[in-house]
């Protein structure tokens, strides 16, 4: 079964009435994400798994609704705040730590093998300059059965800075907390003009394949890989230090079910596709005789506002949106 998880989500839950439990047990009719004068267009089931876009203050404890702070820094030297500017998550390691220290924030629910996930990713401005100290932000994705194996089997996508540069890496670390080992995909070189912030789109099936996206671009990928990341996942919001304090930053945080888009109700043969909110063609497809249609979407755009565009010919184009949509979206388009 779909969940989807928000902050904001979770407080509505404990705000539900005996009554609006009742509705919800007996089922509703799913309302209109956007309508035009003869159609509109219904959301039966919705790809969003979780969405955060961390651009406003909400207190900690709130946050813990969704989320489970930890990590191998003392709690006292760590902090997590959600403020206007993101979810930062900071450390201050000790100064005689000879080895990195994390704390992060990570999702309580788990999420499908299929899933895609994203964030958009900062480090602070300017670069760690001593040579014996550093600092990284850390979107990672894990298996979720840690506490059942104590595999602490993951993928992640790092920025490290030290020695007054800093470079954005991909790999994939195996095995216990006290012996985990660690292989280096992807690197870009150090360098003092790195990016601060990058949009970071992950997949991975767990076993064989993974592919990173920064913004539209995809970095890396290989289907030939020997993973060993048991499903469901766990996505990581993480800080790692040594000798410096450092903080990371997250916004438009999200999780979809897949990369496709399904609708129904469309003419038999019609075209489908849906635009951006700039006129760009996210995907297309052609409706089948009983008017089913698959449109997939690129993953670094799996979730986004869109307008759908319907075409047959000797007839109008129909044009619905913009509307949010994401991958793993079920609807329905019906004559008013």
């Amino acid at each position: 079964m779909k969940t989807r998880t928000t902050i904001c989500a979770a407080l509505a839950v404990v705000a539900l009435t005996g009554a609006g439990i009742a509705a919800a047990r007996m089922g509703e009719s799913p309302a209109p994400v956007v309508s035009s004068s003869q159609w509109q267009l219904l959301r039966t089931a919705d790809g969003t798994l979780i969405e955060d876009a961390f651009t406003e203050a909400i207190p900690s404890r709130d946050v813990q609704d969704v989320y489970e702070f930890n990590g191998d820094t003392d709690p006292s030297r760590t902090f997590v705040k959600a403020t206007e500017g993101g979810l930062v998550v900071g450390a201050d390691p000790p100064p005689t730590a000879d080895t990195h220290t994390g704390w992060f924030a990570v999702t309580i629910d788990a999420y499908p093998r299929t899933s895609i996930f994203h964030v958009r990713m900062s480090k602070p401005p300017g670069n760690v300059q001593g040579h014996d100290e550093a600092g990284q932000a850390v979107f990672a994705v894990q298996t979720a059965s840690t506490k059942v194996t104590g595999l602490i089997n993951f993928v992640e996508v790092t920025t490290s800075s030290s020695g007054g540069k800093t470079s954005w890496q991909i790999d994939y670390s195996f095995g216990h907390v006290v012996d985990a080992q660690n292989i280096l995909y992807w690197s870009t070189e150090p360098s003092e003009n790195a990016a601060d912030t990058e949009e970071v789109t992950l997949r991975t099936d767990g076993r064989r394949s993974l592919t990173v996206w920064l913004g539209d671009e995809q970095v890396f990928h290989s289907d030939q890989l020997e993973l060993d990341i048991q499903a469901p996942f766990q996505p990581y919001l993480e800080v790692q230090a040594l000798q410096t304090p450092y903080f990371a930053s997250f916004q438009d945080f999200w999780v979809v079910e897949d990369t496709w888009m399904r609708l129904t109700g469309l003419p038999a043969g019609a075209d489908v596709r849906l635009v951006n909110d700039e006129g760009g063609v996210l995907g297309g497809a052609a409706a089948s005789a009983d008017g089913t249609a698959a449109v997939e979407l690129p993953p670094y755009a799996a979730k986004g506002s869109g307008t759908l565009e319907i075409a047959r010919d000797g007839h109008e184009t129909v044009r619905l949106g913009p509307f949010p949509y994401a991958g793993g979206d079920e609807l329905q388009l019906v004559a008013k």
